[in-house]
Formats: structure tokens, C-alpha cells, sequence
């Protein structure tokens, strides 16, 4: 069986002993910077690795205390499991050890030891007496316990230590394992994760990151391509060739989530690497400048966040200036979940010391980001900083690629992405995306649903709720019902309009529908009239209209336009130009071509060119008699067909033309021989 993954991070005032304590534990020095040995203080991010028993191995990360170097502690907790909280016995709760328990709580950590350390020192304090010694020690016991006693952390056990001297270590050691034993493992499925938090060239290797492991896990052996989702301006996402992999300092060919992980990476440079930047794969993490976030100001704030709040984002590894515009509250008084829109007129919403709410978050820095991601929010200067940091808040991103919405939407949108069901987060985003619809990649990204595919298929069965179009968008099938609605009525206004016209142009109709719809829901559209009976094809031409209109009745016809079916009826086998139609009838050419093209295509003419036109009965005979000398003759040329018809040259050639169309003829050089439909119509 293989053994438990765990990353223990620590947190703590500098100089409190974090370094020391987890030197005691692993035997590790997690400085290894020059500056770091030659001031004995953490600067950077510090590794070591400890197995205290053979089914559990423990990542740990060593973060700095001083409190310049905050962000620098917040890339090392955002990937750990439980913390190690540490408390000098003599100085007790200091500034940076609030701060630090801000950032856990706020970071979603539920779960500490504290190591009350350097309690030599304590002893030292109270001159070697051991009831002194003890009286100090339950003192700073229970100064600790007040401050723990809001948090998560206020059952956390608090175990007396001396990394010096070693007193209290098997105590830690055995409170760590039973802590780490209970935690839950981390969930393998999905996309991996991986923030770099390190980047450096070995010798020898070349180019190598390290970071925890957060999701998903990373098999060198069956791994689909990792990608390089970078922070920074100017920056593509971009594939990675990986040389090797290491646990805790092994060579591996797999890592699952919780684990320490090196990558020696084979076709990058250091320089084209940075902290902050995720390695992943698929379509879970993205670059954005962007977010719709849950945040709550911390209690001990002095000032409400309004509008353009300027403030600093910690995010994964990553962190940039931000400011923030309010969107809705969360009422206080709800048990569940419930975010209070502000009143049309009223002041815009602000969120205050100990409140909590919905935000737009715009960064000034595009960061690899993901749904669900937690991050923390410092401001610039503070009259608490001396008290409590400059950690003032934090929370949970909504919606990594929130599209430009009036505020009212986002949070109707945001209520939705809020829930625990991925097909609500779904099928909401499929709603809020209106006409031009969304595709399914946009559906990954923003749900938190990295293989959406089956809960679209659910949704857009025949009773669903959504649609999927032809172009591999999906919308919300009641834009569709509404749209055959405005289609028929469209039509029917049409026919009030022009009602000696067959019907509208599909693409006429297609093209004006409102909303701005994608040509494949406006072709759904109408297609879903076409197929209810609400709209019918009303002519060869394909134009559409309602049944029961849209036809000439040829005993009810305009007085004109029964006068030109007679000119033609009268003309027999040599029919009139449009021209003399329109002298004998008094009409202009628009108005002869408009009649000629709605006779034609309710079939009380027929259109052999633009100027020739035959009534159907004459044009019947002929094509009798043309039938018949093809059958004669085996061929036909312009002197037959001006001895049969009576046409003069001009005519014929375009006659001949229309037999090829009507397939009665091929052509073959200056000769017609039958074709197809030589012998009948059918």
C-alpha cells in the first residue's frame, strides 16, 4: 500500500523558531540561502522532507515570519494540508503569528498543532524553579488558546517544545502523525496542478520547478501533454516537455495531489519561468485579468472596500495589485448562502469589517487562475498593521472569465456558481450567455467542470432545458422557442405587407431576427417552425410563409395580373417581351417584373429566360411536340425548334438552354440529343 501524501506548512512570528523546529524534526536546514545563514532569519520558501513512519511521508514547507515577506508566506501555504503553527513560549502571540492565522483561516485550513517553543528559554526566565516555570508556561498556554479560541484552530492541541534541548519533540512528532493520519486525501481526479513556487538550474539537468501538487496527479507514463499556464503580461500558454520527476528528492514516475514535486523540465529556460505560474493540463486553469470572487473582509478592518478599492491579491504562488468593485452583499441572517442585490437607485454596495460579499476583482497583473481558487487580500498600509498584518481579507473565486454583465446578472449568475451541483453552474452560464450561446470549453473553465460533456447531453435532451447547436454552442432552448415565435410573426407581417408575394427570402428571414442570434439558431429557429407546420415552403425558390397564404388564386386574381396571365394565354406560342406586357398594360418595369416573378413562382406562367415566358398549357404543347421529333429524329438544333415553336432566333437559343435544364436535352457541340427526360416529366 502506498504511503499517505502530506504537506505540512508552518506559520509564525520571525525568530519564533520555525526553521529550528523543523530542522529538529527532519534534520533538514530549510535555509539555504547565503542571506538566510548569514542573518538566521527564513527569506525564501524552505523544503524538507520527513517520514515518521513508513506509511506516511510529509512534505514540509518552512515559510518566512518577517513581515515583509507575507506574500512570500502565503505562495507556501496556499498548497499545504495542515499547519504547524509556532509560538515562542517567551514572547508569546506576535503581529505575524496573527497575520499567519489570518491567512490559514482565510486559505480554508482547518487543521493545526501549535508548538509552543524555545520553552528552555521559559525556564531560563523563571530561574530554574519548576513551579515558576510552570506557572509561566500555562500562562502562554493559555495566551495562545484566547487567540485560537475565534478560529478554526480552537481545539488545535498546543504542546510545549525546545528544539535545543529536544524536550517536547516526541510529543510533536506523535500529535503531527495522528494529525496527519486523520486528514482526507486529496482528490486525484482531474487536471493536474501544479504553482510553481521555485525555479532553478541544476547542474547537469538543466531547467527545474518545484511546487505542490494541489489536483489531479502527474504519471509520466500515461500523463496527456502538461502545459505552461503563465502569469505575467505577454506571456502563452505553451506545451512542456518533461526530462524527469522527484518526491521528496527520489526519482518518481508518478506524483498525486499533496506531494512535494520536482520537474526537470527539457524545452524551457529559467528565465521563461516564474513563480506564480501553474503547470497543467486540459482547461482548468487559465490566464485571466479578471474575477468574480466571495470575499470577506476581515473583523478588525477600519474602513469599508468601495468601489476601486486598491488592494493586493495573493493568488496560488502568484500575487498583483487589484482593485475592487462591490457587487451584493451576503445576508448575515440567512443560514444558507444568500446574496442581497442592491436596490435600483440605491447607494452602491460596501463591504465592511466582518462582512462579506460578491466582487469584481480587476488585476493589474493576468495570473493563472482557477475556479474554486482561494485567495487573500492585503492591503497597502493599515493603522492595524502593527497589530495584525496587512492580511485584511480573502476568499473564493466565482468565475475566472466573467464576461462584461450588468451587475444584477452577475449576481444571479454568481448565486448559481455557487452551488455544489456542476449542472446548475452549467446550465446557468448556458443562460447568462444569451443568443451568441457558449462553447463547452467556456463551460470547463467558468463551472469548474473540467469534462462537462455529460452534463450537457443530460440537459439538452429533447425535455431539456438547453440546446446544442450545429456550431458546437450551446444555448437555453426557450431563446429558441421565443425566437420561431418572432420568426412566425415576422412572417405574418410580412404577408400583411406584401400580400401578393409568395412569402419571405429564408435568409431574410433568418437575418432579422432580434437579439442578434448565430446563423445556426436562427436557422434552428426556423427550422423548428418549418417542422410544426407553423411556417411551409411556399415556391421553388424556397421562400417561406404561413399556411394558407402566401398562394395566388388564379380566380382571384389583381385585375393587372390577370390581365398579363391572358396577354400570355392569348400569345400561345409566340408569348409577348416584358416590354409589350408593359405597354398594353400600362405598367412600369418594376411593377412587370414584380407580377411576372409571383406568376411564375405560383405556376400560372413559366420562365424559360428573363425576357421569355410561356402560359402553362402552351408550354406543355411544346415540350409534346419537342418530345416527339426528339423520338423522330434522335436530335434536335434552332431550325427545328424555330419550325416547331415559331420562335425567331433571339428565342430559341435560350429554349435550348431551358430543355438542357429540364434535362430533356444534352447538349453535344452545336446538337441537342435526349437526355434523361426525353420520354415523360417524371
Amino acid at each position: 500500500m502506498a504511503a499517505r501524501q502530506f504537506v505540512l506548512g508552518t506559520a509564525g512570528h520571525i525568530d519564533h523558531g520555525k526553521t529550528s523546529l523543523v530542522r529538529a524534526l527532519t534534520g533538514v536546514d530549510t535555509d539555504r540561502l547565503p542571506e538566510e545563514k548569514r542573518r538566521g532569519i527564513t527569506i525564501e520558501l524552505g523544503f524538507a522532507r520527513w517520514q515518521p513512519s513508513e506509511d506516511l511521508n510529509v512534505g514540509i514547507v518552512d515559510v518566512p515570519g518577517h513581515e515583509a515577506l507575507v506574500r512570500t508566506m502565503v505562495a507556501g501555504a496556499g498548497g499545504i494540508d495542515a499547519v504547524l503553527v509556532v509560538i515562542a513560549a517567551e514572547d508569546g502571540v506576535m503581529p505575524q503569528t496573527r497575520e499567519h492565522l489570518h491567512v490559514c483561516e482565510l486559505l480554508g485550513l482547518r487543521h493545526a498543532v501549535v508548538a509552543l517553543t524555545k520553552i528552555d528559554r521559559l525556564r531560563s526566565d523563571g530561574g530554574g524553579d519548576d513551579g515558576e516555570f510552570e506557572e509561566l508556561l500555562e500562562l502562554a498556554i493559555e495566551d495562545v488558546r484566547a487567540v485560537l479560541a475565534e478560529g478554526p484552530f480552537a481545539e488545535a492541541p498546543i504542546l510545549p517544545v525546545s528544539a535545543h534541548t529536544g524536550e517536547g519533540m516526541p510529543e510533536l512528532s506523535a500529535a503531527l502523525t495522528k494529525l496527519a493520519k486523520q486528514l482526507p486525501s486529496r482528490g486525484r481526479k482531474g487536471a493536474p496542478v501544479l504553482p510553481i513556487d521555485r525555479v532553478f538550474t541544476m547542474r547537469g539537468h538543466g531547467t527545474v520547478i518545484t511546487g505542490t501538487l494541489l489536483a489531479g496527479e502527474i504519471d509520466l507514463d500515461k500523463q496527456a501533454e502538461l502545459e505552461l499556464v503563465p502569469s505575467g503580461h505577454a506571456r502563452q500558454r505553451s506545451p512542456l516537455r518533461i526530462r524527469g520527476m522527484q518526491i521528496h528528492s527520489g526519482d518518481a514516475r508518478r506524483a498525486r495531489a499533496g506531494t512535494r514535486t520536482a520537474l526537470n523540465l527539457g524545452n524551457v529556460s529559467v528565465d521563461e519561468l516564474a513563480r506564480g505560474d501553474v503547470i497543467s493540463s486540459g482547461l482548468k486553469v487559465v490566464t485571466s485579468d479578471r474575477v468574480l470572487a466571495l470575499v470577506n473582509q476581515l473583523g478588525f478592518g477600519q474602513r469599508a472596500w468601495a468601489r476601486d478599492t486598491a488592494l493586493q491579491l495573493c493568488a496560488g504562488t502568484a500575487s498583483t495589485a487589484a482593485h475592487l468593485v462591490p457587487l451584493a452583499l451576503v445576508d448575515p441572517d440567512q443560514d444558507h448562502l444568500h446574496l442581497i442585490e442592491p436596490i435600483a437607485g440605491a447607494a452602491k454596495p460596501k463591504i465592511g469589517p466582518g462582512q462579506r460579499g460578491l466582487v469584481r476583482l480587476y488585476l493589474d497583473t493576468p495570473l493563472a487562475i482557477w475556479a474554486g481558487q482561494r485567495v487573500i487580500l492585503r492591503a497597502y498600509s493599515a493603522a492595524h498593521a502593527n497589530f495584525e498584518g496587512l492580511t485584511v481579507g480573502g476568499g473564493v473565486i466565482v468565475d475566472p472569465l466573467p464576461e462584461r454583465r450588468h451587475p444584477s446578472r452577475r449576481v444571479a449568475l454568481a448565486r448559481a456558481l455557487l452551488s455544489d451541483d456542476p449542472s446548475t453552474r452549467v446550465q446557468a452560464l448556458v443562460v447568462d450567455a444569451g443568443m451568441p450561446g457558449i462553447d463547452a470549453q467556456a463551460i470547463a473553465v467558468r463551472a469548474g467542470v473540467e469534462e462537462p460533456g455529460k452534463n450537457l447531453s443530460r440537459l439538452s435532451r429533447p425535455e431539456g432545458p438547453l440546446l446544442g447547436l450545429a456550431g458546437g454552442r450551446w444555448v437555453d432552448r426557450g431563446l429558441l422557442e421565443e425566437l420561431t415565435r418572432v420568426a412566425v410573426q415576422t412572417v405574418d407581417r410580412y404577408h400583411q405587407a406584401q400580400p401578393l408575394h409568395p412569402g419571405i427570402g429564408r435568409a431574410t428571414l433568418e437575418g432579422s431576427l432580434p437579439g442578434h442570434p448565430t446563423p445556426d439558431l436562427a436557422r434552428a429557429a426556423v427550422d423548428l417552425a418549418l417542422e410544426r407546420g407553423s411556417l411551409r415552403v411556399a415556391d421553388r425558390a424556397g421562400s417561406l410563409a404561413r399556411p394558407g397564404k402566401g398562394s395566388l388564386d388564379p380566380d382571384a386574381l389583381p385585375e393587372q395580373m390577370a390581365a398579363m396571365v391572358e396577354l400570355y394565354a392569348t400569345g400561345g406560342a409566340a408569348p409577348p417581351t416584358l416590354r409589350q406586357v408593359g405597354e398594353r398594360l400600362r405598367l412600369d418595369a418594376k411593377q412587370v417584373l414584380e407580377y411576372a416573378g409571383l406568376l411564375q413562382r405560383n405556376g400560372l406562367l413559366v420562365r424559360v429566360s428573363d425576357d421569355l415566358s410561356y402560359a402553362p398549357a402552351t408550354h406543355a404543347e411544346l415540350l409534346r411536340r419537342i418530345r416527339e421529333h426528339l423520338a423522330a429524329h434522335g436530335e434536335i438544333d434552332v431550325q427545328a425548334l424555330k419550325d416547331i415553336s415559331g420562335l425567331s432566333r433571339k428565342f430559341v437559343v435560350p429554349f435550348l438552354e431551358h430543355l438542357d435544364h429540364l434535362a430533356i436535352t444534352r447538349r453535344e457541340g452545336d446538337r441537342r440529343l435526349p437526355g434523361p427526360r426525353a420520354e415523360s416529366d417524371s
